[in-house]
């Protein structure tokens, strides 16, 4: 039985192969099949109408955006009893610049959703919600991050509820679903 040696050049190919495919693609959303790009710079210039627009879809409060760097509008919406924020500016590249600080902030598993360290304080208690064990009182709570994700596309920031970031990601897509032209 002979042996034969493998080439180094090969080696090299088949570790950096099972590295991006342990890494996965830095779309945003977790890695996995059904990934979404937390970035979309579409020239689009999407207003709270644009989502108003979808059956279904209640804009229920227009935050007042005079401490929100750049923002020229703020609903908080809610489609298929899942509450979003909806965040607007003059362009992409306001929303990405000015935006993107504020909207980290406030997602994933260590936002900030309490006390004096919230970026902008309107609607902050829309966008938190209470944890708390089971068997617990309400004096027990524990307040995280209603918005787990949120993309940017166009001028808008989109924020949105999941119980896990895949979920998040995906209704988030469901909603902007509803903006494009049939």
């Amino acid at each position: 039985m002979t042996i034969r040696k493998i080439p180094t050049v090969v080696v090299i190919a088949i570790f950096v192969a099972m590295a991006a495919v342990a890494c996965g693609s830095d779309s945003g959303a977790g890695g996995g099949d059904a990934a979404v790009a937390r970035v979309v710079d579409n020239d689009r210039v999407y207003t709270v109408d644009d989502l108003k627009t979808g059956l279904g879809v209640k804009a229920v409060k227009d935050y007042d955006v005079d401490e929100l760097p750049g923002a020229l509008e703020a609903w908080n919406v809610i489609y298929n009893q899942l509450d979003y924020e909806a965040r607007f500016y003059a362009s992409h590249a306001d929303a990405v610049a000015e935006g993107t600080l504020y909207a980290d902030s406030v997602t994933g598993e260590d936002a900030v959703v309490t006390g004096d360290d919230v970026l902008w304080e309107e609607g902050r208690k829309d966008r938190r919600k209470c944890s708390r064990a089971a068997q617990t009182p309400h004096s027990s709570c524990s307040y995280s991050a209603r918005y787990l994700e949120y993309v940017i596309r166009g001028n808008m920031i989109l924020f949105c509820e999941g119980d896990e970031s895949a979920d998040a990601f995906a209704n988030c897509e469901n909603l902007l679903a509803l903006t494009e032209p049939a």
